[in-house]
């Protein structure tokens, strides 16, 4: 069926995002080791990936161009106080990450709606320099 294909998809591509974010958290001595969020099928407003301060949700569709704006709102609202981050991805073209700006830049209010997007290294860089930042947040 078509919905089971697409659901075998976004499973694949979750696990394949997993892993690259399971790297990136090793490479930064983050002892952190994140896996899809199962209950995901069973219980709303749950994001795809956990990782400290931040919820992920990822998307993998055949055909398109940028996310859809209720992917956005999704992870917007299944992510409280955490960074809401949409990680998607379409055939043949790189994966891409919907983050808000304030994520890249804390001087910024979380309260601004405005996103930007990047490639998953850029992400991974985005963190790398900003991890303090975001604990120092989070305590707040």
């Amino acid at each position: 069926s078509m919905g089971a294909d697409s659901r075998r998809k976004g499973a694949s591509f979750e696990r394949s995002v997993v892993s690259k974010i399971n790297e990136w958290l090793e490479s930064q001595a983050i002892n952190f080791s994140c896996k899809r969020n199962l209950d995901q099928y069973q219980q709303k407003n749950l994001a795809d990936i956990d990782i400290p301060y931040h919820a992920v949700e990822c998307k993998h569709y055949a055909d398109g161009w940028t996310y859809k704006p209720e992917w956005l709102k999704q992870v917007q609202e299944s992510a409280g106080n955490k960074i809401p981050v949409l990680i998607y991805k379409y055939n043949r073209k790189p994966i891409q990450v919907c983050l808000p700006m304030y994520a890249v830049n804390p001087e910024w209010s979380a309260e601004s709606d405005l996103t930007c997007i990047m490639t998953i290294q850029d992400w991974f860089e985005v963190m790398s320099r900003n991890w303090q930042h975001y604990e120092r947040l989070s305590d707040g």
